[in-house]
């Protein structure tokens, strides 16, 4: 039998520095005769190719990688790439969706029509009809973002609403409504302690002031209401061109000094400084701080309300820290001009089978500190607000502005007693968020308030000498949205790969057999050249 092939042609006496050696990469092997005159091969010296030693260090790699993964290494990859799509920087996919919100919301907007208006200025019950929805498309951008070394960014909120006939269905932004005029109601509060009410009594008598309007819902939404007591105030107070300047302190900063019309939404549109400056983590450092607030207007804090109450705190509302618990929510509400809470409710699954956390309002949310023991910090001066209500006096610039929910749902039932036609239901008026709890994603949104003015007698004011003490709804709305079920099915199986165990044991059975694989053809091929040197040894000994 020629042996010429698997000896690889060796001599009796091999020269290792020959070129036909080094061109079979040096793997010649010795032989010798014994005693007996038998040729025999020498011991096999061991060289390993390139090839080979590629193999081994794969086979390393393969071992050491499954081992890390073993020990977490899978979980470590996926928050990695989380915290690489979450937190907000430029490029990431959070902060496209954030900076510009692809999906817009619904503002959806209820008017309380006063159907009694002589009557009630006679000091009768207030009787009320619901009017609505008149809908609206609501956009949010971020304008001026500037990012910060410690982890933050700085940002300006434009928000912009376009009218939305088929959602609106019957309703239309011409349509007649008769309400409650905010400005004379506003000036009486603003000197409300004063010893000058007749000063405002004349000028009241001067332009013929009246204690409701008859508006459009265009012009009392967003338009604005021509009323002639502002033209008086600019006229006569602001620009002192009568004898009132004293009067200025009264008014200076509210609504009567500062506007020429009166509408709830009034220079809201698109303005890139109503809702206040903005500073948020990014979740660069921690995905524990993605989307909290640092700072708004430039501070931690308000002047609207005292401590701890007025600490600017929690998520701006649109972002929250992945991996929620069934605990109490803070968001902060530049519209309140404060931090409020929201309690946690039960998990739902309506979202195409992804699970979400349900956090919602209850009567504690607007409670004052007689039924809830810390929040007397919410009372503006030495008298609280009945349960159910927040004073928004200071942030609604000065007037006697009260936020509830709608129809006084989870209110005291005297505010109820005040009014008529309304009717509170836990499902139409209250406010939820649904969280996707592993990713912090909003999956619906359903805010809704309402908001009242607090209408009291005057008895050295004839408008308003004998109307009832009443706190007097005048809208409610809903700002709503939520997911499309294209994202919602992206965010499924985001959410299926950061907590089933079945991807990563694929992923570690892959890397193990891998590992197993890649050893077994070192070792088959080690087998191999030690069976030719065997077989090479038993034929030459033939």
């Amino acid at each position: 039998m020629d042996v010429e092939p698997l000896l690889g042609g060796a001599s009796s006496t091999p020269d290792y520095g020959s070129n036909d050696n080094k061109r079979n990469g040096g793997s010649r092997n010795a032989t010798d005769e014994d005693d007996n005159g038998a040729t025999v091969v020498a011991s096999p010296k061991w060289y390993l190719s390139a090839c080979q030693i590629a193999v081994v260090v794969l086979a390393v790699l393969a071992t050491v990688l499954s081992v890390a993964m073993l020990a977490g290494g899978y979980k470590a990859i996926i928050n990695a790439a989380l915290h690489e799509q979450l937190v907000i920087k430029e490029g990431s996919k959070a902060y496209n969706i954030w900076k510009s919100t692809p999906v817009p919301l619904s503002l959806k907007l209820y008017v309380f029509n006063l159907t009694n208006p002589e009557d009630f200025q006679n000091g009768s019950k207030p009787v009320l009809q619901e009017v609505g929805p008149y809908v609206w498309r609501e956009y949010h951008k971020k304008q001026n973002v500037t990012f910060h070394p410690n982890d933050t960014v700085t940002y300006l909120q434009q928000r912009w609403w376009v009218w939305d006939q088929e959602a609106s269905g019957n309703c239309s932004q011409d349509d007649l409504i008769i309400t409650l005029n905010t400005i004379p109601v506003a000036a009486a509060y603003g000197m409300r302690n004063s010893l000058f009410q007749g000063a405002l009594e004349f000028a009241f008598k001067s332009v013929d002031e009246q204690l409701t309007v008859h508006t459009t819902a265009r012009k009392l939404v967003f338009d604005g209401v021509k009323d002639p007591l502002l033209d008086w105030v600019q006229e006569n107070v602001v620009n002192n061109k009568g004898n009132y300047h004293f009067l200025l302190p009264f008014f200076k900063g509210t609504a009567v000094a500062e506007f020429e019309k009166f509408a709830w939404f009034y220079k809201r549109n698109l303005s890139l400084t109503y809702d206040g400056e903005f500073n948020m983590m990014t979740g660069e450092d921690t995905l524990d701080n993605l989307g909290r607030i640092d700072k708004w207007n430039g501070r931690n804090s308000t002047s609207f309300y005292t401590p701890p109450c007025n600490e600017v705190t929690g998520s701006a509302g649109e972002l929250f820290s992945p991996h929620l618990s069934r605990k109490d929510l803070i968001f902060f509400s530049s519209d309140l001009c404060m931090s409020a809470k929201l309690f946690f409710k039960e998990e739902v699954k309506d979202y195409g089978g992804l699970a979400a956390y349900r956090y919602w309002g209850t009567n504690h949310t607007f409670a004052n500190g007689t039924t809830v023991p810390g929040n007397e910090c919410y009372c503006v001066g030495k008298t609280c607000a009945p349960m159910g209500l927040l004073n928004a006096e200071s942030c609604r610039m000065g007037a006697p502005a009260f936020v509830s929910f709608p129809h006084f749902y989870a209110a005291d039932p005297f505010l109820l007693e005040g009014v008529e036609g309304l009717a509170p239901d836990k499902k139409k008026h209250s406010l939820f968020l649904d969280i996707v709890p592993n990713l912090g994603v909003p999956a619906t949104v359903s805010i809704k308030l309402q908001i009242n003015i607090h209408v009291t007698p005057f008895k050295s004011i004839s408008l308003l000498e004998h109307v009832p003490d009443v706190y007097l709804p005048m809208l409610w709305f809903e700002v709503q949205g939520g997911m499309t079920p294209s994202i919602a099915s992206q965010m499924k199986m985001l959410v299926y790969f950061m907590t089933s165990s079945v991807p990563s044991v694929v992923v570690w059975s892959v890397i193990i057999c891998l590992a197993v694989l890649t050893v077994l053809v070192v070792v088959l091929v080690a087998w191999r050249r030690n069976s030719s040197y065997d077989l090479a040894t038993l034929l030459v000994n033939e």
